[in-house]
């Protein structure tokens, strides 16, 4: 079997909800958006936006390679999306719970295709031409730098690295 594969794909992607619910389901709200990653950095409360918004984004993605013959993906402004979601006025359970429900229906999708599904390509605009499977696995990637990040934003990464 590849390394790369289906079933390695969404056993990441079912692992960041587990994660990111332990982080936050009893983290107070003042920590939430007074602990950032650095001076300038983001809070858990903004992390925990920018997730919900481009799980917004990976799905779009992926629905499209699917639906279209090579399409070319946009370039998102994730600092953009920061202000312009106003991520520092929303609830963090809240955002978590909007996350949950579109990494389920991504999940959902994934688990219904077929090899040639996950062969299916689209034109990331950083990294170029890409599989849904390459996209499954950028969207994990993803996640684990937001884990760490939030990890280490909420001083729970003991300084490791």
């Amino acid at each position: 079997m590849p390394l790369l594969n289906p079933e390695r794909a969404l056993r990441a992607l079912r692992k960041t909800p587990v994660l990111l619910n332990s982080y936050i389901r009893e983290l107070d709200p003042e920590r939430a958006m007074n602990l950032t990653d650095g001076p300038g950095g983001w809070n858990t409360l903004e992390i925990m936006g920018h997730l919900n918004d481009f799980e917004t984004v990976f799905g779009d993605r992926i629905r499209r390679a699917l639906a279209e013959d090579n399409p070319r993906f946009e370039k998102i402004d994730h600092e953009g999306l920061v202000i312009e979601h106003r991520y520092r006025e929303q609830d963090l359970q809240q955002v978590f719970a909007q996350y949950l429900e579109k990494r389920r229906a991504l999940i959902d999708l994934l688990q219904t295709l077929t090899p040639e599904g996950w062969a299916r390509r689209g034109v990331h605009p950083e990294q170029g031409d890409c599989t849904v499977l390459e996209q499954a696995v950028n969207i994990a990637l993803h996640d684990v730098t937001h884990l760490e990040q939030m990890a280490r934003t909420l001083e729970l990464s003991g300084g490791l690295l």
